[in-house]
């Protein structure tokens, strides 16, 4: 089928990269294009994106909860609790998201069209770039921003991923810290060889709240498994007592090395396929946020490869001395600010406090890593 008009510009995938690509283009006039086609597969699983910011964070107005104070728990229950001012911890969900962008956002510009379905290829042509449907449907662009990625990608060396299963539950008393979030909670025993488990807890109210389980491993996703290990931190952290399910989420992050190539054949990557999910920790929002200002504003979508390596140092770690996970965290959280912690997990630090941070840590674990990652990267 022939294309009935050239759009400007299309963007592939219709996710929290393609969307925020989107919203930056309409936010700098000067550059936003005319005719923008946005390609949206469907996809609604549902999915929280945490971030944190200071003042004037982006899409504030989708902020559901913010918190000031941080907590970790440690693998023998004793908590440390900080302050992360002038900074705060902020939730989206992804049903509110999607909700501003496809009820509000997109209806009140011009010259967005949302087409349904999948982008099965994207070719070049002497002038633009042809975008086939899996239905068949054809459509054309002068420039693509393509979210899609190889599955192959998402894998490191040995194919680590960060699975998750959470529970939104409600109680009929009060039984959280509104005003606290919990970072990672490693008091659960590690049962498992083969990974490593922490919890994280989110509270909107004193009855309301988010118990996720987290699972590094190179294993596939087992959900009978995880339910299980939710319900033992459940029953081991706050009695088992009843509580009223509302919602449940579920899914895994790619935990990836890989060199991600920014642009294929003048086709521009974006997300997860352009690397935008820290490998280390699965935080992307703001990631993805930064690059799409970057591209907008024509600047060098570059990163410091330092912290690549860093990366890839705990994920061997992650790899290899799974057990020894939840030291490695507690000596950093226990000699590490909140504030400084989170710095250094935004790529904002200097190297003098990096340097510092990791004089803090179990050295001779990180120096076999990194003798390790030093050859295996030649």
């Amino acid at each position: 089928m022939e294309s009935k008009k050239v759009f400007d510009v299309a963007i592939i995938g219709a996710g929290a990269a393609g969307l925020q690509l989107l919203y930056e283009f309409r936010q700098n006039q000067a550059v936003s294009p005319a005719r923008i086609l946005l390609v949206d597969s469907g996809d609604r699983s549902e999915k929280s994106w945490c971030f944190w910011q200071g003042s004037n964070p982006i899409f504030e107005k989708l902020i559901e909860k913010k918190w000031n104070a941080l907590a970790f728990i440690d693998e023998h229950g004793r908590e440390i609790r900080a302050a992360i001012d002038p900074m705060r911890y902020h939730y989206i969900s992804s049903d509110t998201f999607y909700q501003y962008f496809f009820t509000e956002f997109i209806p009140a510009q011009e010259g967005i069209e949302v087409v349904r379905g999948m982008a099965k290829e994207v070719k070049s042509n002497t002038e633009n770039f042809d975008i086939w449907m899996a239905d068949g449907e054809h459509y054309a662009a002068k420039q693509v921003f393509d979210s899609r990625f190889n599955p192959a990608d998402r894998l490191t060396h040995a194919g680590l991923y960060q699975h998750f299963y959470g529970k939104f539950i409600r109680m009929d008393s009060p039984m959280f810290d509104a005003e606290v979030a919990t970072l990672m909670d490693f008091s659960l025993e590690q049962t498992d060889a083969s990974f490593s488990c922490f919890h994280y807890v989110l509270p909107f109210s004193e009855t309301y709240a988010l118990l996720e389980t987290t699972v590094f491993s190179t294993q596939g996703y087992e959900l009978a498994k995880y339910e299980a290990i939710w319900k033992s931190y459940w029953d081991r952290r706050f009695g088992g007592i009843a509580f009223d399910l509302v919602k449940e989420e579920k899914g895994s992050i790619p935990m990836s090395i890989s060199s991600f190539a920014l642009e294929d054949n003048g086709i521009i990557r974006i997300g997860t396929a352009a690397g935008q999910v820290k490998a280390s920790t699965g935080y992307a929002f703001t990631r993805m946020n930064e690059d799409a200002r970057q591209i907008v504003g024509g600047m060098s979508r570059k990163k410091p490869t330092r912290f690549r390596f860093y990366d890839r140092l705990l994920l061997s770690i992650i790899n290899n001395d799974t057990a020894k996970i939840p030291f490695v965290m507690s000596q950093l959280f226990k000699s590490v600010s909140m504030p400084r912690i989170l710095a250094f997990l935004d790529e904002k630090s200097t190297l003098s406090q990096e340097i510092k941070i990791f004089s803090q840590l179990p050295i001779r674990l990180f120096l076999k890593h990194a003798w390790k990652n030093f050859f295996s990267a030649k």
